[in-house]
Order: structure tokens, then sequence, then C-alpha cells
């Protein structure tokens, strides 16, 4: 999955692209001439937050290099229509806390303008609008690049999701058309799941120009490189290379702090926070820890955001966004679970519909260790036992076939955290109680320095930890994946 490319070859790549792209609008260029195929997917993507209509204008360029032989299609996610009438993003005991007053808003993505290579681009729509099949001109060859535009109109549901805005905040991820990842000859569309992170994000280099109303601050998956007034707007600049996805929270009430101890720079946006020193504090210790016990930390900067969200935290390239709502002790712990997904999502790929387990288990068993390490042996122990609780429970109930956890979302719509969560961290905590904890951590650092900047299977983790560990974890994984065995 990673190839490694001259540096001269290299440079040549990089100034084509910026020959054949326009930062102020991906659409507008006039040169056709086809461009080197990019080592990675590269999203350019100039957008307009209009506050007053609360609406999106999105323009995106994709240069994208041809998987097989005869493409002559290519599927695009369009997850703005998620929240489109007769969509369901969350889960009914979930609609209180994500939609203001309790009424259900809605939204969606209006597609103006659709072009592969310069030519206008018949497409489909399926999955609730939120797949879109794209028809090429021409049949490609494998490695030919093929540039995609999609101009759109996304307008925001009144709601404290991924997607929105809600009391004076503006949640902004996955507004862009997303390239569905390529597997054994097809692309990948999963099902939206009102519940987990029902995708399975490539790397990707970004480039974005956002406008905003003047005044609005934003936490974003980079800092912003360059800022200009437009009147009573703002343009901000971004790019960030290697990322899962690149999303933004703004609103005027936000400010932020900043720290640079860990080496790069840690942000902390806040609206009301009297113990914002604290707050990234917490952030720093946790990112400089995570990156010596796992290696470096996989972005340029890592940005912190409190926000009126409605669940406890959510994960982005470079990003995390907190619940404002939580308490003192609920952030810190959010936080170690939200800076271990900057490894487990973002360092480390995992397909988040299939293999949910993955980086959730991985960012449980995170947060635990950080916990014994620190000396606090209580709330480790805590973590532990309501873990062990919630999967003995449900596992007393519903048999092992009603608490395994190696199925898709879809599959664990009952008892998804149960199994996910609890199940995940009781599974990595068996496996440091068997090999001894600084060998499991070992382990996972060479499994994260092996599997940068890809999308890793339950096989190669299992591989990865066996070679480095020195024996075969085939039959400890499968054991307790399916429940054949209880998780001790």
């Amino acid at each position: 999955m990673r190839r490694l490319v001259p540096c001269a070859l290299l440079l040549v790549a990089f100034l084509c692209l910026i020959a054949s792209c326009t930062r102020r609008s991906p659409l507008k260029s006039d040169d056709p001439a086809p461009s080197p195929a990019p080592q990675r997917t590269q999203y350019t993507i100039a957008a307009t937050l209009r506050a007053e209509e609360k609406t999106l204008s999105v323009e995106s360029e994709i240069l994208y290099a041809c998987p097989i032989d005869e493409l002559a299609a290519v599927k695009l996610r369009l997850y703005a229509n998620a929240y489109a009438e007769g969509n369901v993003v969350v889960t009914e005991d979930k609609v209180a806390a994500t939609y203001p007053g309790g009424k259900i808003s809605t939204g969606g993505a209006e597609i103006l303008e659709a072009t592969a290579d310069g030519q206008s681009a018949p497409y489909d729509l399926g999955q609730g609008g939120t797949l879109m099949t794209l028809r090429l001109p021409r049949k490609y060859k494998r490695g030919e690049t093929i540039r995609l535009t999609v101009t759109e109109r996304v307008t925001l549901a009144n709601c404290r999701h991924r997607l929105g805005y809600a009391d004076g905040y503006y949640f902004l991820s996955d507004f862009y058309p997303v390239l569905c990842p390529f597997r054994e000859g097809k692309y990948l569309s999963y099902d939206y799941t009102p519940y987990g992170d029902p995708f399975l994000q490539e790397t990707a280099d970004f480039a974005l120009d956002l406008t905003l109303p003047l005044g609005c601050e934003c936490a974003a998956s980079s800092p912003a490189e360059r800022r200009e007034k437009q009147g009573s707007a703002e343009r901000l600049s971004y790019t960030l290379k290697g990322a899962r996805d690149f999303a933004a929270v703004c609103s005027e009430k936000l400010r932020y702090t900043e720290d640079s101890s860990a080496g790069f720079p840690v942000r902390y946006y806040y609206e009301n926070d009297p113990k914002k020193a604290d707050t990234l504090a917490r952030v720093v210790k946790a990112v400089t820890e995570y990156a010596s016990l796992f290696g470096e930390y996989p972005y340029p900067a890592y940005t912190v955001v409190a926000a009126p969200f409605f669940e406890a935290g959510v994960e982005h390239s470079g990003l995390s966004v907190l619940s404002s709502a939580l308490s003192v002790a609920e952030r810190g712990e959010v936080i170690l679970h939200e800076t271990a997904h900057q490894w487990w999502f973002g360092k480390v790929g995992s397909d988040g519909y299939r293999d949910a387990w993955m980086d959730e288990g991985l960012a449980e068993y995170t947060v635990a260790l950080s916990y014994k390490r620190a000396g606090a042996t209580a709330a480790y122990r805590a973590k532990l036992r309501a873990a062990e609780d919630a999967f003995s429970v449900r596992y007393a109930i519903k048999g092992a076939e009603g608490a395994r956890f190696d199925r898709t979302l879809t599959e664990m719509a009952d008892g998804y955290y149960d199994r996910v969560y609890s199940g995940g961290l009781l599974l990595f905590a068996s496996l440091a109680a068997k090999v001894g904890e600084d060998a499991l951590i070992s382990a996972l650092r060479a499994y994260a320095t092996e599997y940068a900047g890809a999308v890793a299977t339950p096989e190669d983790l299992i591989r990865s930890l066996s070679d480095s560990l020195g024996e075969d974890l085939s039959s400890f994984f499968t054991a307790r994946l399916s429940c054949a065995l209880p998780i001790d």
C-alpha cells in the first residue's frame, strides 16, 4: 500500500499539480492536460458558509489514480445526504441530545455540476442519496489519473452532529464528496448507521479554502496557513497531507489557547472553560505520552475543541471534538480516548464498519493503560470493572452469539457499545495479561510503524503482533472475538 517514489519524481508531480489546480475554485481550471498519477488521492476544496441561509457552497476537485483497467464509473459518498428526509443519523435515544428542542431537522446536498476530466458526467444516486455513481467519459487504464469535479449546495440540518449547525456552532465534517475505497475489484459502499463510525477512510492529501463570516473562529484538522478578509467574510486556507479526512468546527463563540512543548502546535478551542490551562495540559500530556508509547504523532498539529456535540466526543485527522457538557472528570477521559484515535484511526486505519473493535478497542485500552502508567490505579480498575460488568451481563443474557463483536455495525445494532468498546478493551487487557504489558506496548508500536498511513485488517493486526511477540495469536483472537470463551 505504501510505495517509495524518488524525490525527483515527487517534485515533478508536485509542480505539475500546482500548475493544474486552482485553489480559489477547483472547477475553473481550463487546462485539460492530464496530471501525473498522484501517490495519494488529492482533494482540492473551496467551500463557503452562508450563515443566514444555513448552507455551504462546495466545489471539489479530486485527483485519483485509476485502480484497475477498463474502469467505466467511479463511486463517491455524499455523506451530506445522510441528513436528508427519510434517512436516520442517530438512534431514538439520541434525538433529544442531537436536535435542539428534540425536533428532527433535515438537510442534504444538491448537485449542481459533476465532471470527469472536464466533461459533464452523468450520475446516479443510491443508498438514500449518499452513494453517487459517476459514469466516466471513457474507460480508463490502471494508473491513469482521473480528474473529478463536483459542485454542490449543502443545506445544513439543525443538529449537534458531524454535519450541521446548533447553538451558534457549525459542524463541518464530510461535507465534500468522498471517494469510496476500492477493494477486491469493486468499490465499498457501506450503509450509514446511526451509531458507530461506518467508514473506511484511506489517507489522502487535502487543500481547503473555507470562507466564513468575519469574526467566526475555526478549529480545524490543521491550523490555517493563510487568512484573507473579503468584505464581511474571511477566507481561510488549509492543507493537510496523509489524512483520513478534513473537518472543522466554527463559531463566533470560540477562542483558543496553544502549547508547543510537544514539538508541534497543540491547540484547545473553548467557549467557556475556567480550567482551560488544565485542559490544554491534559491534551499535551496525552499526545506526548502516546507518542512515546506508540511512535511519532502523524500530523503537523493537533487541535481539540469543546462544543455542544451530541456525543461525548468524536475523532478526525488532527482534530478531536469534545462535548462541552462533560464534567471535568469526563472530559479528561474523553481527551484520552479521542487522542488515542490519532494513532488508532489516524496513523493506522481500519475498517470502522466491518471491524469497529480494532480502533475502538485499542483506543479504550490506551486510555486504561494511561491511567495505570500514571499510577491512577483506582481509575484503571474502575474502567476495567465497568467493561467487565457491561460485557458479562450482555454475555449472560444474549449468549456468545449476541455478545461477539467480529460483526459489522449493522449486525451489532443491538448492544454496539457493550460489544465494541467493552469487549474490545477486555480483549487487549487480556492480551496484556497474557504476554506482559511492556511486550504488548512494544508490539503495538511496531504495528503502528508497519501500518502507518495504511488500512490494516484484523489479519494484519494479528500477524504483526504475533511476529513481535514470537507466538501465534490467531486462536487467542478468534476465541475472544467470537466469544467462544468468555473474555477474562
